[in-house]
């Protein structure tokens, strides 16, 4: 059975530097130590003022080509699902995020600097203690033929397929237990990825500015464009890591056998929606299943 475990934070602040994926401008990242139950927590700074935006399901504002964060109004930050990835492996739950553009650097396409910073700074364990996420029931979401499933099990574990409409990534699949040193060898070194005639388009709109085979993996219209790859099926490994760190996105640790078809950003985010939904009935059911009076006996006399 699934015992509690340590909330965890890191031990010194580091700083992190790199391009921004769309702007091509260069990021700088701060990550610091925090307090048992803050939580991960961005502050974007704009000039000499700072904006508060947790990382949390309820502020997931944009999933449409990566999951992007915001306050309810026009700050926002988005890409933030490789540095979640990295997070979630290394099992920290309170960190404070200072950023100083609205997107979190794309480093070399994957989680592996994030996941090296990280350990470089420390690995500290706090007193107070976490609930992992359990389901106690398969669920799943739909999206004509793309969906996500996430069934009842004692350990992380994953299955996924991906079908693009390319020669070198029909059917490929992928499935795996994913432990610590399972993601940090073999999920977070895999690359982003996307296809060249899709960079082209997008960077003649002014985005994908800091996109190069410095950080993704590119494909032509029969092969790739980088000279080697870091695995033979990486791409499918990168949506791997993309699944986790969107999962991230729910705040505690969660376990379960994740089976993916074709799925990606908005389907990540609605599975975590459907099981945090789920999570927080049971967790409300069996608190009141305790019987814990609404008053007290001195407050009932009054």
């Amino acid at each position: 059975m699934i015992q509690q475990i340590h909330r965890k934070t890191i031990k010194s602040s580091i700083t992190l530097k790199g391009i921004g994926l769309h702007s091509g401008k260069t990021v700088t990242l701060r990550l610091h130590p925090a307090e048992a139950g803050t939580g991960l927590i961005f502050f974007l700074y704009k000039g000499l003022s700072k904006v508060r935006i947790p990382v949390s399901l309820d502020h997931v504002v944009d999933t449409s080509n990566a999951t992007t964060i915001g306050d309810g109004g026009s700050n926002r930050i988005q890409t933030i699902e490789h540095l979640l990835a990295a997070v979630h492996t290394l099992g920290i739950t309170d960190c404070i995020l200072e950023i100083d553009a609205v997107e979190v650097p794309i480093m070399d396409g994957s989680s592996a600097p994030f996941w090296e910073g990280i350990r470089s700074a420390g690995i500290q364990e706090l007193e107070e203690t976490i609930e992992p996420i359990r389901i106690a029931n398969p669920m799943w979401v739909v999206d004509g033929d793309k969906y996500l499933v996430m069934l009842p099990s004692d350990e992380l574990k994953v299955t996924y397929n991906i079908d693009f409409n390319h020669p070198l990534l029909r059917g490929q699949s992928y499935t795996t237990t994913l432990n610590e040193n399972i993601l940090s060898e073999d999920i977070l070194p895999a690359r982003t990825f996307g296809f060249l005639k899709d960079v082209e388009a997008l960077q003649a709109r002014g985005l994908a500015m800091g996109g190069s085979l410095d950080n993704a993996v590119v494909l032509t219209d029969d092969g790739y464009l980088n000279e080697s790859l870091r695995y033979e099926n990486e791409c499918v490994r990168h949506k791997i890591l993309d699944l986790i760190g969107d999962l991230a996105v729910m705040g505690r640790p969660f376990y379960g056998h994740l089976i993916a078809s074709k799925a990606g950003h908005a389907l990540d985010i609605s599975l975590a929606k459907c099981i945090m939904s789920q999570v927080t009935g049971d967790e409300l059911t069996k608190f009141k299943s305790k019987r814990v009076p609404l008053f007290s006996k001195k407050e009932a006399a009054r």
